[in-house]
């Protein structure tokens, strides 16, 4: 993951920021979405965005566990993590670093089968553990390829983030 080699750089010491801030975007799962989805008439199912919602705290607790971590071994003065959930389906995944870089990756849908209390459901979904990441990296002036690219990225985070995210568990 993009996050976690700088902060492996950090448990390392190679390098020493003075704070750590993550900002996470996602997806409120308390009400019907895009995907998950039944793939028998793309029905929306409150099971699936459950399952869904469980993934997503999962890997935001070990996001923030991984960034408070090094403040309680006083590696960085202060870390902190805020999440924000929006009303829209993660189709897309994006790392922004130090308003520098930015590695960007499609979510894949494909279909499932899973059990969910003892019933079983064929829905689609997306597919995040191995998706391609492009990075693209602020370059010598702000006209470059990668530098209009993280600069845009940049923009669209903040501006869902500052309209349309709200402050709920995910």
């Amino acid at each position: 993951m993009p996050w976690s080699n700088p902060l492996y750089k950090v448990r390392s010491g190679r390098l020493a920021p003075e704070f750590i801030a993550v900002r996470l975007l996602l997806p409120d799962t308390s009400a019907p979405m895009a995907v998950p989805v039944l793939v028998d008439g793309l029905q929306d199912e409150a099971a699936l965005r459950e399952r869904a919602r469980d993934i997503a705290l999962t890997n935001a607790k070990g996001i923030a566990h991984s960034v408070e971590v090094l403040a309680e071994l006083g590696l960085v003065q202060s870390a902190s993590v805020e999440v924000k959930v929006h009303r829209a389906s993660s189709l897309f995944k994006l790392y922004i670093l130090n308003r520098a870089e930015a590695f960007f990756g499609f979510y894949p849908l494909r279909e499932r089968t899973v059990a969910i209390s003892g019933d079983s459901h064929t829905f689609f979904d997306v597919t995040g553990k191995d998706t391609t990441l492009f990075h693209h990296a602020m370059g010598p002036d702000g006209s470059s390829l990668g530098s209009q690219y993280v600069q845009q990225a940049q923009t669209w985070f903040d501006s869902v983030w500052s309209t349309i995210a709200y402050e709920r568990q995910p």
